[in-house]
């Protein structure tokens, strides 16, 4: 009798101890979902951050700084349901508020990317590049959440186009001229014709910054080709001046 109470006591000592080891597996599972939502949304923050450091040099429109912004609203409050004592978190979450209060003021008058500018420092072009790039995957995300409407997210992507072909075609018109300077007009016709290409390619581009970077472009292409002419012909009559000379020279003798 004693040895069946032993066994029962050990099996049911074995099943608290199995039990134990489940629940405490499961809370270890749930605290590893919940540091991967956190990682998610704090990268979902900084991400959005780091695009609007950069509304100083490129013209981000009304819609789009407030649609960074409610992104930005939004990760805080997953966080703040998956850490609610976060004090950090909350001080950040009515920071946001007030600056979505504080768009809903302003008229939504986008500015003219005429005004835009390309910086000549090349690590200024990269980071613009690739805020660019990130920013166009947001805004195809938040459309494909419904957080944007169709005829915005048609808008603000036609934009960054916009924005991209500029400083692509400013770059490569830039590093053109300063090959052409440097008498490396072989590289300096390759970066030209590639940008007529890219330009003649943008059927949706703005019609005027195209075809005035056309035009600036098909004009340096006619002034290396004339000056490789000019080239070949100075080298093609130079051994004729050089036989003429060996001729006419006077005769030396032995």
């Amino acid at each position: 009798m004693s040895f069946t109470l032993v066994m029962l006591l050990l099996g049911a000592l074995l099943l608290l101890v199995i039990g134990i080891n489940l629940i405490q597996q499961h809370k270890e599972q749930v605290e590893s979902l919940k540091r991967q939502e956190m990682a998610k949304q704090r990268a979902i923050i900084e991400e959005s951050e780091q695009i609007l450091s950069m509304a100083a040099v490129l013209p981000f429109t009304y819609i789009l700084l407030t649609t960074l912004n409610q992104r930005i609203l939004d990760a805080l409050a997953a966080a703040l349901q998956l850490d609610p004592k976060n004090a950090d978190l909350a001080r950040r979450q009515a920071d946001i508020q007030a600056q979505l209060s504080n768009l809903a003021k302003q008229t939504d008058q986008p500015s003219s990317l005429d005004s835009f500018m390309v910086p000549s420092n090349e690590k200024q072009i990269l980071a613009m590049v690739q805020t660019l790039k990130r920013l166009k995957a947001v805004v195809r995300n938040e459309h494909s959440k419904s957080r944007l409407p169709h005829e915005r997210y048609v808008e603000e992507n036609h934009r960054i186009d916009q924005l991209q072909m500029r400083i692509n075609s400013t770059v490569l018109y830039e590093r053109a001229r300063t090959a052409m300077q440097l008498d490396q007009l072989g590289s300096a016709k390759q970066l030209l014709s590639k940008l007529v290409a890219t330009l003649n390619s943008q059927a949706s581009a703005d019609h005027l910054f195209r075809d005035t970077m056309l035009a600036k472009a098909n004009e340096q292409l006619e002034a290396i080709d004339s000056q490789q002419k000019s080239n070949l012909h100075q080298v093609s009559e130079k051994p004729q001046k050089d036989d003429l000379d060996q001729l006419f020279q006077p005769k030396k003798k032995w």
